[in-house]
């Protein structure tokens, strides 16, 4: 085992154990190593990251604090987003990325949320994305077509 695998690499907590071989026995997903974190990927999408003291990599102390349990964040589209900053023990990523939320692993509850917000970006993941009308109608014309008038 290389040192930088860690798909393979023990967790030090139960709770990130229980969340990786979740996402990892979903189709498609994929675990890689960035930024000192686990992150997540279906496909080529990303997903999110666990975040934890135990990984290698030195994190900056705003993002490892030793009093905090490890945590999850997930990223989601605007208005799943939206949805989540309802959950009251939900919060913004502390990467102040929009759309990020940031889900404590303190428990088994918590734990089911990060599950729960994680299958939500797996689900629109996998949707395609439509184009508008517009750039269709600017696409058929830079390929040659022109409208008469």
């Amino acid at each position: 085992m290389r040192e930088t695998d860690w798909t393979l690499r023990p967790l030090d907590d139960e709770l990130g154990e229980a969340l990786r071989a979740e996402l990892l026995g979903w189709p498609d997903i994929k675990a890689r190593p960035m930024m000192g974190c686990l992150a997540f990927f279906r496909k080529k999408h990303f997903l999110g990251a666990y975040v934890n003291r135990g990984l290698p990599k030195k994190k900056p102390d705003w993002v490892n604090r030793p009093d905090e349990s490890t945590f999850v964040w997930v990223r989601l589209r605007p208005d799943d987003a939206a949805r989540a900053m309802k959950v009251p023990w939900l919060k913004q990523s502390r990467l102040e990325f929009a759309g990020w939320v940031e889900i404590p692993l303190d428990s088994r509850k918590m734990l089911e949320e990060a599950v729960r917000w994680f299958g939500r970006a797996y689900e629109r993941a996998a949707a395609p994305v439509e184009k508008s009308a517009t750039k269709r109608r600017s696409t058929r014309l830079h390929k040659g077509t022109r409208k008469k008038k």
